[in-house]
């Protein structure tokens, strides 16, 4: 599912005559879409971001559409107040599937503060497919401006797909994306671009949380540690070490949806931890490298019991495959680069207590060898020749 942006300007009908200059002496507030394609035909959620002075009152109604829009996850909400924060203030819409053969609009009308009404339309895909589209998805193929990092679309009723933002100097980014798979209670994978941006020196925000973006009862409820710790930490997909430039990055990598039962001190804390620093001092570069980090589960033969005294799955497998251009300093996106400016690689552990814990070649395999062992497409958006081999020595490993 594609993240939205919407661009909104307000402004009073008085200003329509004024001077550009005076338009914007006169904003009211604003939001941005990335992309204006229509969503996906299956169930999700996309965000319209609000920006203004911090206190000013905005209001939400679904006006067209509210059958399958909401504001609401678990309930239909067609009406949505509050008040702006000093930054950004997402106001999140989620959509049911939408099982008919055409595409479908909901309108949602927005006023801040005085400031005019202004409808925004979401379009929803249908079935049938169009030029353009994905058979047998219902949603577009990623556009050349597409997050890098995402895996291509897979359609599953288990799978939700959510995108956590975040504010950077200012402005809104997105922190990562995950797959979440409710049946096991597991995101399958957690994708996001790793620069230095991201990497600060604050202290871990350590408070484990339900992630507000799906539902309470599909997650795994972690405050404290699993029942069989110290066989099993709470461990992290994307790592805390890896968001820690502002509290609020951070506090989002701290979601019960970005933790796994994973075997604590010979993995966790062991090779897995160890991994994670490589990644971060050694491959992280001028141009921004791409992470995908995932669970995966060849069986569910083994569970761990949470806070609640709920049985879980626990993963068999982890994975990580990276994204980089092999001069690091291109100053390019990838989908402009050429093939031989581009690197990739995986790695692939079985979540198992680990009596080493140097990162070599032996725990790494082609991120096409983890595409046919977990079923996902790792980085459309790049020619499959990149993704057939790996050169141990272009990532420093013996």
């Amino acid at each position: 599912m594609r993240l939205r942006y919407i661009t909104l300007f307000i402004v009073s009908m008085l200003l329509f005559s004024c001077h550009k200059d005076e338009e914007n002496n006169n904003l009211v507030g604003t939001a941005q879409w990335e992309d204006t394609a229509p969503v996906s035909s299956q169930k999700g959620n996309t965000a319209i971001q609000l920006q203004g002075n911090p206190g000013t009152q905005w209001y939400a109604h679904i006006t067209e559409g509210e059958e399958w829009c909401s504001f609401a996850l678990s309930s239909a909400t067609s009406d949505k107040e509050g008040t702006l924060i000093d930054g950004i203030t997402v106001l999140y819409v989620y959509f049911t599937e939408n099982t008919g053969e055409e595409a479908r609009n909901a309108c949602i009308s927005i006023k801040i503060g005085n400031g005019e009404t202004t409808t925004l339309t979401l379009t929803q895909d249908g079935q049938k497919k169009s030029p353009g589209t994905e058979p047998g998805t219902g949603t577009k193929p990623q556009s050349a401006n597409a997050w890098a990092e995402i895996p291509a679309y897979k359609k599953n009723p288990n799978y939700q797909y959510v995108t956590h933002l975040t504010e950077l100097n200012g402005t809104a980014v997105r922190n990562y994306s995950i797959c979440y798979d409710k049946s096991h209670k597991t995101a399958l994978w957690v994708a996001y671009p790793l620069h230095k941006c991201y990497l600060g020196s604050l202290d871990r925000t350590d408070e484990w949380i339900y992630d507000p973006e799906i539902g309470n009862e599909y997650q795994i409820y972690v405050k404290k540690a699993y029942k069989e710790y110290p066989t099993y930490d709470r461990g992290h997909q994307i790592p805390s070490a890896d968001r820690n430039s502002t509290r609020d990055m951070n506090a989002q990598t701290f979601y019960f949806t970005n933790q796994t039962p994973q075997i604590g001190q010979k993995l966790n804390q062991g090779i897995w931890q160890k991994l994670e620093e490589v990644i971060r001092k050694n491959y992280t570069c001028s141009d921004t490298l791409y992470v995908v980090t995932g669970a995966h589960f060849a069986n569910s033969n083994t569970k761990a019991t949470d806070n609640n005294g709920v049985k879980v799955d626990v993963p068999t497998h982890y994975f990580k495959v990276l994204l980089r251009t092999k001069s690091g300093m291109t100053g390019k996106w990838v989908n402009q680069c050429e093939a031989s400016d581009l690197q990739t690689i995986g790695f692939w552990l079985e979540n198992k207590a680990y009596s080493e814990t140097k990162v070599t070649k032996a725990i790494c395999k082609k991120v096409s060898e983890i595409e046919n062992l977990t079923g996902f497409t790792f980085f459309p958006g790049i020619p499959a020749e990149v993704k057939n081999d790996f050169n141990a020595i272009d990532w420093n490993l013996n």
